[in-house]
Protein backbone atom coordinates (compact mmCIF):
# COMPACT_ATOMS: atom_id res chain seq x y z
CA UNK A 1 0.00 0.00 0.00
CA UNK A 2 1.54 3.35 -1.19
CA UNK A 3 2.09 5.73 1.48
CA UNK A 4 -0.32 8.42 2.41
CA UNK A 5 1.52 11.88 1.82
CA UNK A 6 -0.19 15.82 2.55
CA UNK A 7 -0.94 16.04 -0.88
CA UNK A 8 -3.37 13.25 -0.28
CA UNK A 9 -5.18 14.37 2.34
CA UNK A 10 -5.19 17.90 0.75
CA UNK A 11 -7.31 16.32 -2.09
CA UNK A 12 -9.40 14.06 0.06
CA UNK A 13 -10.17 17.30 1.99
CA UNK A 14 -10.63 19.66 -0.26
CA UNK A 15 -8.26 22.04 1.00
CA UNK A 16 -5.01 23.51 0.35
CA UNK A 17 -1.81 21.65 0.77
CA UNK A 18 -0.72 25.09 3.45
CA UNK A 19 -3.78 24.17 5.29
CA UNK A 20 -2.68 20.71 6.04
CA UNK A 21 -0.02 21.21 7.05
CA UNK A 22 -0.62 23.93 9.62
CA UNK A 23 -3.09 21.71 10.68
CA UNK A 24 -0.16 18.70 11.68
CA UNK A 25 1.80 21.05 12.71
CA UNK A 26 -0.63 22.33 15.47
CA UNK A 27 -1.14 26.31 13.74
CA UNK A 28 -3.24 27.76 15.84
CA UNK A 29 -4.78 29.60 13.05
CA UNK A 30 -6.45 26.89 11.29
CA UNK A 31 -10.27 27.55 12.06
CA UNK A 32 -12.13 24.48 13.52
CA UNK A 33 -13.96 23.66 10.76
CA UNK A 34 -10.94 23.70 8.33
CA UNK A 35 -9.02 21.60 11.13
CA UNK A 36 -12.26 19.13 11.92
CA UNK A 37 -12.20 18.10 8.35
CA UNK A 38 -8.39 17.90 7.99
CA UNK A 39 -8.31 15.44 10.93
CA UNK A 40 -11.46 13.47 9.23
CA UNK A 41 -9.51 13.14 6.06
CA UNK A 42 -6.30 11.80 8.17
CA UNK A 43 -8.11 9.46 9.91
CA UNK A 44 -9.64 8.17 6.58
CA UNK A 45 -6.77 7.77 4.87
CA UNK A 46 -4.91 6.34 8.07
CA UNK A 47 -2.15 9.22 8.40
CA UNK A 48 0.09 9.44 11.03
CA UNK A 49 3.13 12.45 10.88
CA UNK A 50 6.33 10.95 11.17
CA UNK A 51 7.60 13.27 14.32
CA UNK A 52 11.63 12.05 13.67
CA UNK A 53 11.29 12.79 10.18
CA UNK A 54 10.10 16.68 10.75
CA UNK A 55 12.64 17.41 13.34
CA UNK A 56 15.45 15.82 11.12
CA UNK A 57 14.15 18.41 8.35
CA UNK A 58 15.16 21.13 11.21
CA UNK A 59 10.98 20.83 11.85
CA UNK A 60 9.23 20.49 15.52
CA UNK A 61 9.87 17.91 17.79
CA UNK A 62 6.22 18.09 19.45
CA UNK A 63 8.21 17.56 22.45
CA UNK A 64 8.32 20.64 25.66
CA UNK A 65 11.03 20.60 28.43
CA UNK A 66 10.67 21.04 32.12
CA UNK A 67 14.16 21.73 34.01
CA UNK A 68 14.09 20.97 37.82
CA UNK A 69 17.24 22.22 39.56
CA UNK A 70 18.46 22.43 42.88
CA UNK A 71 15.71 23.14 45.19
CA UNK A 72 12.55 22.15 42.90
CA UNK A 73 12.88 18.82 42.10
CA UNK A 74 16.61 17.62 41.07
CA UNK A 75 17.02 15.04 43.72
CA UNK A 76 20.60 13.46 44.32
CA UNK A 77 20.93 9.90 44.40
CA UNK A 78 20.98 8.50 47.78
CA UNK A 79 19.34 11.82 49.29
CA UNK A 80 15.96 9.74 50.62
CA UNK A 81 14.23 12.84 49.30
CA UNK A 82 10.68 12.65 46.52
CA UNK A 83 10.29 15.47 44.29
CA UNK A 84 8.33 17.88 46.03
CA UNK A 85 4.17 17.76 45.71
CA UNK A 86 4.30 21.76 44.29
CA UNK A 87 6.62 19.83 41.48
CA UNK A 88 4.46 16.90 40.63
CA UNK A 89 1.43 19.37 40.73
CA UNK A 90 3.56 21.56 38.09
CA UNK A 91 3.89 18.43 36.10
CA UNK A 92 0.18 17.50 36.07
CA UNK A 93 -1.05 20.45 34.42
CA UNK A 94 2.28 20.57 31.77
CA UNK A 95 0.78 16.95 31.11
CA UNK A 96 -2.75 17.73 30.57
CA UNK A 97 -2.22 20.64 28.03
CA UNK A 98 0.59 18.50 26.19
CA UNK A 99 -1.45 15.41 26.00
CA UNK A 100 -4.49 17.84 24.39
CA UNK A 101 -2.24 19.55 22.18
CA UNK A 102 0.17 15.76 20.89
CA UNK A 103 3.09 17.26 22.32
CA UNK A 104 5.30 15.49 24.44
CA UNK A 105 7.15 16.73 27.95
CA UNK A 106 10.63 15.99 28.90
CA UNK A 107 11.74 16.51 32.29
CA UNK A 108 15.68 17.23 32.73
CA UNK A 109 17.30 17.61 35.99
CA UNK A 110 19.94 20.84 35.89
CA UNK A 111 22.49 20.81 39.28
CA UNK A 112 24.25 23.37 40.44
CA UNK A 113 27.48 23.10 38.36
CA UNK A 114 25.91 23.57 35.34
CA UNK A 115 24.09 26.25 36.57
CA UNK A 116 27.19 28.24 37.32
CA UNK A 117 29.29 27.11 34.31
CA UNK A 118 26.84 29.46 32.22
CA UNK A 119 25.93 29.31 28.99
CA UNK A 120 27.92 26.58 27.26
CA UNK A 121 26.61 23.93 30.07
CA UNK A 122 22.68 25.12 28.82
CA UNK A 123 23.33 24.52 25.39
CA UNK A 124 24.76 20.81 25.60
CA UNK A 125 21.48 20.22 27.69
CA UNK A 126 19.41 21.73 24.94
CA UNK A 127 21.22 19.94 22.18
CA UNK A 128 21.19 16.88 24.05
CA UNK A 129 16.82 17.05 24.80
CA UNK A 130 16.00 18.40 20.91
CA UNK A 131 12.90 20.82 22.36
CA UNK A 132 10.75 23.38 20.84
CA UNK A 133 10.36 25.21 23.84
CA UNK A 134 11.36 25.32 27.71
CA UNK A 135 9.36 25.98 30.92
CA UNK A 136 11.11 27.40 33.87
CA UNK A 137 10.21 27.28 37.54
CA UNK A 138 11.40 29.07 41.01
CA UNK A 139 14.53 29.32 41.56
CA UNK A 140 15.49 29.08 38.12
CA UNK A 141 13.38 31.41 36.31
CA UNK A 142 15.00 33.82 38.13
CA UNK A 143 18.09 33.31 36.74
CA UNK A 144 18.03 35.94 34.32
CA UNK A 145 20.76 35.58 33.05
CA UNK A 146 19.40 32.32 31.88
CA UNK A 147 16.02 33.67 30.38
CA UNK A 148 18.51 36.28 28.55
CA UNK A 149 20.83 33.23 27.03
CA UNK A 150 17.57 31.11 25.72
CA UNK A 151 16.11 34.30 24.78
CA UNK A 152 19.26 35.51 22.96
CA UNK A 153 19.20 31.49 21.32
CA UNK A 154 15.84 32.07 20.42
CA UNK A 155 14.57 29.63 22.54
CA UNK A 156 11.04 29.96 23.32
CA UNK A 157 10.46 30.18 27.44
CA UNK A 158 7.57 30.92 29.80
CA UNK A 159 8.03 31.32 33.97
CA UNK A 160 5.82 29.98 36.11
CA UNK A 161 5.63 32.56 38.88
CA UNK A 162 8.54 34.60 38.77
CA UNK A 163 9.43 36.99 41.59
CA UNK A 164 11.68 38.88 38.97
CA UNK A 165 10.36 41.03 35.31
CA UNK A 166 11.90 40.28 32.28
CA UNK A 167 10.41 42.11 29.07
CA UNK A 168 11.60 39.02 26.57
CA UNK A 169 9.33 36.71 27.80
CA UNK A 170 5.73 35.06 28.95
CA UNK A 171 5.41 34.89 32.75
CA UNK A 172 2.45 33.13 34.77
CA UNK A 173 1.39 33.09 37.94
CA UNK A 174 -0.17 34.90 40.55
CA UNK A 175 -0.46 38.27 42.63
CA UNK A 176 2.40 37.42 45.39
CA UNK A 177 2.04 40.49 47.35
CA UNK A 178 -1.66 40.49 47.61
CA UNK A 179 -1.38 37.03 48.73
CA UNK A 180 1.21 37.68 51.62
CA UNK A 181 -0.88 41.07 52.89
CA UNK A 182 -4.18 39.24 53.01
CA UNK A 183 -2.24 36.71 55.04
CA UNK A 184 -0.92 39.37 57.59
CA UNK A 185 -4.43 40.81 57.75
CA UNK A 186 -5.83 37.59 58.61
CA UNK A 187 -3.96 37.27 61.27
CA UNK A 188 -4.20 40.30 62.97
CA UNK A 189 -7.61 40.49 62.31
CA UNK A 190 -7.61 37.08 64.86
CA UNK A 191 -5.47 39.11 67.62
CA UNK A 192 -2.19 37.25 67.21
CA UNK A 193 0.61 39.92 67.91
CA UNK A 194 3.64 37.23 68.51
CA UNK A 195 4.20 35.54 64.83
CA UNK A 196 6.73 33.32 63.64
CA UNK A 197 7.54 32.98 60.22
CA UNK A 198 9.01 29.77 58.14
CA UNK A 199 11.02 31.14 55.67
CA UNK A 200 11.50 29.22 51.97
CA UNK A 201 15.26 29.10 50.18
CA UNK A 202 16.76 32.77 49.73
CA UNK A 203 16.60 33.12 45.88
CA UNK A 204 13.14 32.02 45.70
CA UNK A 205 11.61 35.30 44.41
CA UNK A 206 8.27 34.85 44.49
CA UNK A 207 8.57 33.54 47.89
CA UNK A 208 10.90 36.65 48.45
CA UNK A 209 7.69 38.90 47.61
CA UNK A 210 5.05 37.66 49.92
CA UNK A 211 7.61 37.32 52.61
CA UNK A 212 7.97 41.57 51.93
CA UNK A 213 4.37 41.95 51.88
CA UNK A 214 3.65 40.12 54.86
CA UNK A 215 6.13 41.58 57.11
CA UNK A 216 5.38 45.06 56.34
CA UNK A 217 1.59 44.90 57.02
CA UNK A 218 1.79 42.77 59.77
CA UNK A 219 4.46 44.89 61.24
CA UNK A 220 2.78 48.02 60.91
CA UNK A 221 0.61 47.21 64.11
CA UNK A 222 3.17 48.48 66.66
CA UNK A 223 2.15 45.55 68.98
CA UNK A 224 3.55 42.86 66.70
CA UNK A 225 6.41 40.82 67.60
CA UNK A 226 7.57 39.22 64.38
CA UNK A 227 10.23 36.24 64.22
CA UNK A 228 12.07 34.37 61.31
CA UNK A 229 13.51 30.85 60.88
CA UNK A 230 15.10 29.96 57.99
CA UNK A 231 13.40 26.53 56.10
CA UNK A 232 13.49 25.02 52.16
CA UNK A 233 10.59 23.97 51.83
CA UNK A 234 10.36 20.36 53.44
CA UNK A 235 8.61 18.42 56.64
CA UNK A 236 11.60 18.26 58.13
CA UNK A 237 12.63 22.19 57.93
CA UNK A 238 9.19 23.10 59.17
CA UNK A 239 9.67 20.71 62.64
CA UNK A 240 13.08 21.85 63.15
CA UNK A 241 11.93 25.43 63.00
CA UNK A 242 9.12 24.33 65.23
CA UNK A 243 11.38 23.07 67.57
CA UNK A 244 13.64 25.98 67.54
CA UNK A 245 10.21 27.77 68.74
CA UNK A 246 9.06 25.52 70.85
CA UNK A 247 12.13 23.67 71.97
CA UNK A 248 13.56 23.71 75.67
CA UNK A 249 16.40 26.45 74.82
CA UNK A 250 13.38 29.06 73.83
CA UNK A 251 12.82 32.20 74.86
CA UNK A 252 10.27 33.20 73.23
CA UNK A 253 7.43 31.30 71.40
CA UNK A 254 4.54 32.37 68.84
CA UNK A 255 0.89 32.21 69.41
CA UNK A 256 0.76 31.67 65.33
CA UNK A 257 3.33 30.69 63.18
CA UNK A 258 3.24 31.18 59.34
CA UNK A 259 5.05 28.40 56.93
CA UNK A 260 6.46 29.78 53.59
CA UNK A 261 4.31 26.15 52.11
CA UNK A 262 2.15 23.38 53.16
CA UNK A 263 5.19 20.85 53.78
CA UNK A 264 7.03 22.79 56.18
CA UNK A 265 3.73 23.55 57.67
CA UNK A 266 2.54 20.06 58.44
CA UNK A 267 6.01 19.80 60.24
CA UNK A 268 5.00 22.76 62.28
CA UNK A 269 1.92 20.58 63.05
CA UNK A 270 3.56 17.15 63.63
CA UNK A 271 6.06 19.04 65.99
CA UNK A 272 3.98 20.73 67.97
CA UNK A 273 1.54 17.51 68.51
CA UNK A 274 4.48 15.86 69.89
CA UNK A 275 5.46 18.20 72.37
CA UNK A 276 1.78 18.09 73.61
CA UNK A 277 1.12 21.45 72.37
CA UNK A 278 -2.07 21.88 70.74
CA UNK A 279 -3.56 22.81 67.37
CA UNK A 280 -4.79 25.26 67.10
CA UNK A 281 -5.47 25.97 70.99
CA UNK A 282 -1.97 26.83 71.97
CA UNK A 283 -0.35 27.38 68.51
CA UNK A 284 -2.68 28.21 65.05
CA UNK A 285 -0.77 27.39 61.40
CA UNK A 286 -0.92 28.79 57.85
CA UNK A 287 0.62 27.34 55.17
CA UNK A 288 0.35 28.30 51.53
CA UNK A 289 0.39 26.12 48.87
CA UNK A 290 -2.58 24.51 49.34
CA UNK A 291 -0.62 20.97 48.56
CA UNK A 292 -2.32 17.51 48.88
CA UNK A 293 -0.86 17.73 52.70
CA UNK A 294 -2.47 20.67 53.36
CA UNK A 295 -6.22 18.86 53.52
CA UNK A 296 -4.54 15.30 54.47
CA UNK A 297 -2.75 16.47 58.24
CA UNK A 298 -4.72 16.68 61.36
CA UNK A 299 -5.42 19.14 62.41
CA UNK A 300 -6.57 20.51 58.15
CA UNK A 301 -4.46 22.94 57.47
CA UNK A 302 -5.50 27.12 57.00
CA UNK A 303 -3.89 27.99 53.81
CA UNK A 304 -3.64 30.13 50.48
CA UNK A 305 -4.75 28.00 47.54
CA UNK A 306 -1.96 28.90 44.51
CA UNK A 307 -3.63 27.27 41.16
CA UNK A 308 -0.38 25.78 40.27
CA UNK A 309 -1.96 23.09 38.15
CA UNK A 310 -4.07 25.40 36.33
CA UNK A 311 -1.08 27.99 36.02
CA UNK A 312 0.74 24.90 34.60
CA UNK A 313 -1.71 24.37 32.20
CA UNK A 314 -1.92 27.74 31.02
CA UNK A 315 2.23 27.57 30.86
CA UNK A 316 2.23 24.86 28.37
CA UNK A 317 -0.59 26.13 25.82
CA UNK A 318 1.25 29.49 25.68
CA UNK A 319 4.52 27.90 25.09
CA UNK A 320 2.73 25.90 22.27
CA UNK A 321 1.04 28.46 20.89
CA UNK A 322 4.38 30.32 20.62
CA UNK A 323 6.35 27.65 18.77
CA UNK A 324 3.27 27.14 16.11
CA UNK A 325 3.63 30.97 15.55
CA UNK A 326 6.91 30.82 15.53
CA UNK A 327 6.54 34.44 17.84
CA UNK A 328 6.40 34.61 21.75
CA UNK A 329 4.64 37.09 23.37
CA UNK A 330 7.19 39.24 24.78
CA UNK A 331 6.20 40.96 28.17
CA UNK A 332 2.84 39.03 28.69
CA UNK A 333 2.00 38.84 32.55
CA UNK A 334 -0.95 36.12 33.21
CA UNK A 335 -1.95 35.96 36.68
CA UNK A 336 -4.98 33.72 38.14
CA UNK A 337 -6.51 34.05 41.15
CA UNK A 338 -5.41 32.97 44.52
CA UNK A 339 -7.99 31.78 47.25
CA UNK A 340 -7.71 32.08 51.22
CA UNK A 341 -8.76 28.79 52.27
CA UNK A 342 -9.52 28.35 55.89
CA UNK A 343 -9.60 25.39 58.18
CA UNK A 344 -9.16 24.12 61.38
CA UNK A 345 -5.90 24.88 62.27
CA UNK A 346 -5.98 28.44 62.93
CA UNK A 347 -8.01 30.41 65.93
CA UNK A 348 -8.36 33.21 66.93
CA UNK A 349 -7.22 34.19 70.56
Amino acid sequence: MAKVTIKDIAKHAGVSFKTVSRVINKNPSVGGDLKEKVEESMAALGYKPNRAASLLRGGKSYTIGLILGPLTGYIEPGSGRSIPTYITDVMTGLLQSCSRAGYHLLIEPITNDQIEAGGDAIDTLLEDMALDGLVLVPPLCDRLWLVDHLVNKRVPCVRINPGKAHERTISIGFDNNAAGAEVAEFILRHNHRKVGYISGPPNHGSHHLRWQSFSRTLCADPEVELHDLAGDFTFDSGWNAAEKFFGKASSWRPTAIFAANDEMASGVIAYATSVGLSVPGDLSVIGFGDLAVASQCFPRLTTVRQPTIEISRDAATELINAVALRDVAEGKVINHPYRFVERASFAAI
